[in-house]
């Protein structure tokens, strides 16, 4: 099985700019959790810390995709660099406002801020593949290899930043996150070798990339992935706490990433035979499976049987995930798929903020079983946007390849 993973990486520069956009992007899944262990702690209010880390998420989701179209107009050294300049800045200016008792219009202003100039480092990962493979169906491998990275940053991350708030500080997590992602966004920028050509100011063919046929459809199927991710997180949370043991919380969640990075790995293994044509209908069969997985998430489990049912779901998440990705990459045009993949990735972005919130609020009103409601809704949608969406996503591809 790692015989694809090796023959990637072992492609000029693959591993160098791989292993620096990991480090630049391990701040994503640190950075809301850091606004919060912060502002509640040095201000002594969780809604601030609630009101601050939305402003940073909701800002970086939607604004994300410009500073992405900028990257494949004029390249990703022009432009990113001043991005991370700007994002790093702000958030040390977020800790320091925090712990200098500046106001909380003050902390919101940097946190939209430093959301909206957070590098979408997946983004440009993802296109540095597309370019050194360009055609080559190994394109899949790669792509599944980065949804592995993606899922160890979600296991890495959220512990770090707690650690680093108990034994440092409060304001240690923002200000470790802007140190990661300077020195990663650095050490990718450095490697011109790698770096997707700048369409500059030429027009592209196809107009905006969410105009393109079946871009729309793949993101509505992102948005519905996301719910699922939003609403395990907050459901499993409270299922602990209701049974006395919030720590188990965690070995659950972690479960999950391991059913979803095991699945991601099998098919990355396996995608050296898929073609674009296929991608269609693997993202159809995979948000059926998904969504016949998340069914005994209802039959309340108990904890165990919890960590063994997210572990089966997980299992479901990455296929739909890096066959998301991939088709999105197969229907924008080549100068705009750094835009084209932020656009998928703010996508989730949505969809877990609002199943977070949605979950959040039916927990607290009918007890945390009916939390999985949400995740079952989400994975539904996910099945239904991918059955009405078949036939657009499979024209637009075929359009896209003639």
């Amino acid at each position: 099985m790692a015989g694809p993973y090796r023959d990637i990486l072992g492609r000029p520069g693959a591993a160098r700019f791989t292993s620096a956009a990991f480090i630049a992007r391990l701040p994503i899944s640190m950075v809301g959790l850091g606004i919060v262990l912060m502002v509640s702690e040095l201000r002594g209010s969780y809604a601030l810390a609630g009101v601050v880390a939305a402003a940073y998420t909701v800002s970086s989701a939607l604004l994300n995709p410009l500073g992405s179209r900028a990257v494949d107009r004029w390249g990703q050294m022009r432009v990113v660099r001043v991005l991370v300049a700007v994002h790093a800045i702000t958030l040390l200016l977020l800790a320091w406002s925090c712990v200098s008792g500046g106001a909380p219009l003050v902390l919101v202003a940097l946190a939209v801020v430093s959301g909206a100039t957070q590098p979408a480092t997946g983004a440009l990962v993802r296109a540095r593949w597309a370019h050194l493979l360009g055609p080559d169906i190994r394109l899949r491998t790669a792509f599944a290899f980065e949804g592995v990275l993606d899922e160890l940053i979600f296991v890495i991350g959220p512990p770090l930043a707690t650690f680093l708030a108990v034994a440092l500080s409060a304001p240690a997590p923002v200000v470790i996150s802007a140190v990661l992602v300077t020195v990663g966004s650095t050490l990718l920028l450095l490697q011109r070798g790698s770096e997707p050509p700048a369409r500059g100011t030429q027009r592209t063919r196809g107009s905006h990339p969410l105009r393109r046929m079946g871009v729309p459809s793949v993101l509505i199927v992102l948005v519905a992935i996301g719910g699922v991710f939003g609403s395990v997180d907050v459901a499993t949370v409270a299922l602990a706490d209701e049974a006395g043991q919030r720590a188990i919380a965690g070995l659950i969640l972690a479960s999950y990433a391991v059913g979803s990075m095991a699945s991601a790995l099998v098919l990355g293994s396996r995608s050296g035979g898929a073609s674009d044509d296929r991608l269609p209908r693997q993202l159809l069969v995979a948000s059926i499976a998904l969504l016949v997985v998340t069914l005994p998430l209802l039959l309340r489990p108990t904890l165990l049987a919890l960590g063994v049912l997210v572990l089966l779901a997980g299992l479901a998440v990455s296929p739909v995930l890096i066959t998301g990705f991939s088709l999105v990459e197969a229907l924008v045009q080549p100068t705009q798929i750094t835009e084209g993949l932020s656009w998928a990735i703010s996508a989730i972005a949505f969809g877990v903020a609002a199943s977070a919130a949605g979950t959040g609020w039916l927990v607290d009103r009918a007890g945390p079983q009916a939390g999985f409601l949400v995740t079952l809704g989400s994975a539904a949608l996910v099945a239904v946007a991918a059955v009405a969406g078949h036939r657009r996503v499979r024209h637009g591809v075929h359009a896209r390849n003639e």
